[in-house]
């Protein structure tokens, strides 16, 4: 029996192998997509790696098709290479492709296995093209620029930390909208740049995008900011204006949820960064700037309440503690309408808690 047991197992040694196993020699890696178009009629374009006498190198080759599978089969054909995405980065989607169910339309990227999860969804303004070419400004090739782009913008609490993984998991979930990195190419330098985010109802982009000090704030009120969240005003005083810098150090979030009203309470502790008129150490003038950025956030908090509400885009996760805690107002209909109608109020009380280095 035990000789049995070890042919056995070393039978089984000989048998095993990975399935999915792709070697690279018979792949050309493809770290950057870009879609654009209609269902039924997209357009692929793939960054694809290329290595010469020892130097790597990037080019784009275009692909056409009723769905993305179809794009890159049609792209292969044109270079007569297997494009393989096992390794892709960033993947750019143009505003007109995702105003349909986004689902409906990429739904290979959320089953095929080979399809890494952790990729960077971006929605982009305009024609795709000029976002597949290394502008001349740019010292690092393209999926890097994109990659570092993001990632900055994701540390400086500009947009959420969001991979195609929970993408998916958003869109499934009916009690909180999608946000998604969105991207404009600059008027001043030409290059794609991080403008704020995409707002999403439901399953398609609402049409609807948030600045980047906007985008900062929801990332704020979803409590999920990045390493560094900085706020900038300008404070009067004395016919004289000074700007005034401040970074969020804590916070802690209240939501009082009765009948069709919500109101948040958002108690914040900053550091000053930046404050010309000087005098912090005074007991009179940190109450004063306090109250001046109690009141400005407050403002702004509150404005950007009312834009997600206009666009149907729950992207707070409003619904969740809806859902879970008060059913009554979750099942008086489709949670975006319901949203849009409610009252919200934001409420900011600002702390100054650290006033610089010589205090």
């Amino acid at each position: 029996m035990k000789k049995i047991a070890l042919i056995s197992i070393a039978c089984s040694f000989l048998l095993g192998g990975c399935w999915d196993e792709q070697l690279y020699k018979d792949l050309t890696i493809v770290p950057l997509i870009g879609y654009e178009g209609e269902p039924g009629e997209l357009k692929g374009y793939y960054t694809k790696l290329e290595v010469t006498n020892g130097t790597a190198s990037y080019s784009t080759v275009e692909g056409s098709g009723v769905s993305p599978r179809e794009t890159r089969l049609d792209a292969n054909r044109k270079t007569g290479e297997t494009l393989s995405v096992t390794q892709l980065q960033v993947m750019l989607l143009a505003g007109e492709t995702v105003k349909s169910d986004v689902i409906k339309t990429f739904d290979v990227l959320f089953r095929a296995p080979t399809n890494p999860l952790s990729s960077k969804f971006v929605v982009v303004e305009g024609k795709m093209a000029p976002y597949m070419k290394k502008p001349e400004k740019v010292s690092v090739e393209l999926p890097n620029y994109y990659i570092d782009m993001l990632e900055a913008a994701i540390s400086f609490s500009i947009i959420p930390d969001i991979d195609i993984q929970q993408t998916a998991g958003l869109l499934f979930d009916d009690a909180i909208d999608l946000a998604l990195p969105f991207v404009k190419m600059s008027e001043m330098t030409g290059t794609p740049e991080v403008w704020g985010v995409a707002l999403f109802s439901g399953k398609v982009f609402t049409d609807h995008t948030l600045d980047k000090q906007e985008s900062t704030i929801v990332q704020v009120l979803r409590k999920k900011p990045g390493k560094h969240t900085l706020f900038t005003y300008t404070w009067e005083k004395e016919d004289k204006s000074y700007p005034i810098t401040v970074e969020l150090a804590t916070y802690k979030k209240k939501w009082d949820i009765r009948d069709s009203k919500i109101d948040a309470t958002y108690k914040m502790k900053f550091g000053v960064e930046e404050f010309p008129s000087d005098h912090l150490d005074e007991d009179k003038t940190r109450k004063e700037l306090e109250k001046f950025l109690s009141k400005e956030l407050t403002k702004d908090f509150n404005k950007v309440i009312k834009k997600l509400q206009e666009a149907k885009s729950d992207v707070v996760g409003f619904g969740r503690n809806v859902r879970a805690f008060h059913p009554q107002l979750w099942n008086k209909g489709k949670w975006n309408d319901t949203f849009s109608e409610l009252d919200i109020n934001v409420k900011v009380e600002a702390e100054i808690t650290r006033t610089g280095i010589l205090n």
